[in-house]
């Protein structure tokens, strides 16, 4: 069973040349039971995922997160 889906999620901040792609793009699902780790290098966008996932910011683009 599936309890959470995220399709084509991204954000964006600022625009023209201060503009910084944080997420682009992401799409992933988790099951039920599944224990799921979000790794990657310093500035690559983790706390902004999670930020997205629990509702602190909202994603660039609209229906992302179900």
């Amino acid at each position: 069973m599936e309890i959470l889906r995220v399709e084509n999620l991204s954000k964006v901040y600022g625009n023209g040349e201060s503009k910084v792609v944080a997420i682009d793009n992401i799409s992933f699902s988790v099951e039920k039971g599944e224990f799921v780790a979000i790794v990657g290098a310093s500035g690559s966008g983790k706390s902004t995922l999670l930020h997205l996932i629990g509702g602190v910011d909202r994603p660039t683009n609209r229906k992302s997160i179900y």
